[in-house]
């Protein structure tokens, strides 16, 4: 993975963000080096999935149109604390070679 700065991390796995029963986000990337997880706003919105950025939060819609995703403008960032939501990560897979 290249980062902004042309830096690179390796990815290490991959993994799914389950929220709630119905609403996955799949093949999220585990990045070496990494201190925060980021999501592409690009590769979501491929997926049918509606992303809404507002001046101090933004909401991620399902394909039903329900929010899914609540997060807030910090320092010109939008973020979503995942400690925070009722989130669960599983299958995560380290993947070698």
């Amino acid at each position: 993975m290249t980062y902004g700065d042309n830096n690179k991390g390796r990815i290490l796995g991959s993994g799914v963000i389950s929220v709630g029963a119905s609403f996955n986000i799949h093949n999220v990337l585990i990045v070496e080096g990494l201190k925060h997880n980021l999501i592409s706003i690009s590769q979501l919105c491929d997926k049918g999935i509606k992303v809404v950025f507002q001046p101090n939060h933004w909401l991620i819609y399902d394909a039903c149109g329900s929010i899914v995703l609540v997060g807030k403008k910090v320092n010109n960032i939008y973020l979503f604390n995942m400690h925070h939501a009722s989130f669960n990560i599983h299958c995560l897979l380290t993947k070698r070679g």
